[in-house]
């Protein structure tokens, strides 16, 4: 099986305001390479990284370039999200206060915990690149596309 080519959006900063349009282009990106199945938790999950992400950047002004990358390989869909901000585990980020009302609780939240609920996989990593560190967050759906049918004689 091979790998299918990847769709790419690339933001020079991350904002609450780009979350829609991020939403959009995970959507349309995970149905463009046959991964309809995988649609709904992976939307979801990376609809969280953003919103965590976009809060983590603009608490510490450090919003740099980010590259959200969909693609299929073999039965399983892929994204990987990048950021040029400084060196950030997501898992570091505290859980929300959930005796607070919902209205009331800050952007994303539920994070680490929600996100490796709507994925099987996922990895973290820092990486030195010619521009210097990025941050890449890479999220597997295994199995997101169904094997084709082969019939029998």
């Amino acid at each position: 099986m091979t790998d299918q080519p990847s769709l790419t959006l690339e933001l020079p900063a991350l904002t609450d305001a780009d979350l829609g349009a991020i939403r959009a282009f995970v959507t349309r990106g995970l149905e463009s390479v046959d991964c309809g199945s995988a649609t709904d938790a992976f939307v979801l999950a990376v609809d969280e990284v953003c919103a965590n992400l976009a809060e983590h950047t603009s608490a510490d002004g450090q919003t740099g370039p980010v590259c959200i990358r969909v693609r299929r390989t073999g039965l399983d869909a892929i994204i990987v999200v990048e950021d040029g901000g400084r060196p950030f585990h997501p898992a570091s980020a505290p859980a929300p206060d959930l005796d607070t009302d919902w209205p009331d609780r800050r952007v994303g939240g539920l994070g680490w915990f929600f996100v490796r609920q709507m994925v099987d996989d996922i990895n973290y990593e820092t990486v030195t690149t010619p521009r210097g560190p990025i941050n890449r967050l890479t999220l597997t759906k295994r199995g997101a596309r169904r094997a084709p049918h082969i019939a029998s004689d």
